[in-house]
């Protein structure tokens, strides 16, 4: 029957499942309410199943459209879900889900990248500032109730590396351009769709990592990122140089990384991600000196970040329904 009207195009009933692993008080919760404000004029055709991970109807994931989740088990998916369309992931980082092989015929995935540039940029910023001015220095000076006034230079006189340059990358990049850095970006094809001052592909990273004050991974994690930066790539660094990692924490190798920091190499870094996450309280990077961490909060808004999620769902079923290209679609060979 047909329910509803959209610029001109008839739709019929289309059934969203929801599935959320954490409580409705967590700030990535995604209420049924919120995904009806997210379709607006679509929202009258639109039937919403929520569940929880530990309790899923299988009769509606076998008669839904669309999925909207984070953490989903992928084996559910291609056994319950035969009819899916879209399948939204309520974050950037895909690389659990690759290989594609689970998704239903006909099914894409998509995912929820450029949602973290507005709040990561800032962050990226302030990050980069207390990097390029010493302040894992003092913090650990302050521990060891150390006075040590070394200066620091400017930031008009950093060169700040991005090991990836997208979304996110870009967006920090935005911030400190005015502030007078120089920007190189090395990309996958050695291109960038943002104005970056100099250009790398991939292939020539040896060449951008000594130009280094700063580098900021930012990249996302796949099958030829993963343990991309490691102790050469460290070592091509300018001395006394120091590095972010906000992609994801198997693209550094932090056992290099704490070393190259004990010993001086580095004067300093910050994480934002980890190889295994909550971050062990035995793990030995709690101790490393001039670390900076972060427990994965560089991106996420407490007030807002599912919307900015959903409202890429929402656009994506406007598509769908028009029979137009999808945003963010993943891409199986990329990995992202």
């Amino acid at each position: 029957m047909e329910v509803a009207r959209d610029k001109g195009l008839i739709m019929r009933d289309f059934l969203v499942y929801v599935e959320n692993g954490l409580p409705p008080e967590s700030p990535y919760f995604v209420s049924e309410l919120a995904v009806l404000n997210a379709l607006g004029p679509l929202a009258g055709a639109a039937k919403i199943r929520s569940c929880a991970t530990n309790f899923p109807d299988f009769e509606s994931l076998e008669r839904a459209q669309y999925f909207i989740g984070s953490g989903f088990d992928t084996a559910r998916l291609k056994k319950h879900g035969k009819q899916l369309r879209v399948v939204h992931c309520t974050s950037a980082g895909v690389e659990k889900y690759v290989p594609l092989d689970w998704l239903p015929n006909g099914a894409v995935l998509t995912n929820s990248s450029g949602v973290h540039a507005r709040k990561g940029g800032a962050f990226g910023l302030m990050t980069v500032l207390m990097l390029c001015e010493g302040v894992p220095r003092h913090i650990e000076n302050q521990r060891l109730h150390r006075w040590d006034n070394r200066l620091a230079t400017g930031i008009e006189n950093k060169t700040i590396v991005f090991v990836g340059f997208g979304a996110l990358g870009s967006a920090i990049a935005d911030h400190l351009r005015p502030l007078g850095a120089k920007i190189v970006a090395v990309t996958r094809s050695g291109e960038a769709g943002s104005p970056a001052d100099q250009v790398f592909a991939v292939s020539n990273l040896d060449k951008a990592l000594p130009l280094a004050d700063c580098l900021v991974v930012s990249c996302p994690l796949t099958t030829s990122t993963r343990g991309l930066i490691g102790e050469t790539e460290l070592a091509l660094l300018k001395p006394g140089a120091s590095l972010f990692n906000i992609a994801r924490g198997p693209v550094v190798d932090t056992k290099a990384l704490a070393t190259a920091l004990v010993d001086g190499r580095l004067s300093g870094a910050a994480l934002d991600v980890f190889d295994q996450e909550p971050l062990p309280a035995d793990s030995q990077l709690w101790d490393v000196p001039n670390l900076m961490i972060f427990p994965h909060i560089s991106c996420d808004d407490a007030d807002g970040y599912v919307d900015r999620c959903l409202s890429i769902f929402a656009d994506n079923v406007r598509r769908d329904l028009q029979g137009q290209p999808l945003r963010n679609r993943v891409d199986a060979v990329a990995g992202y």
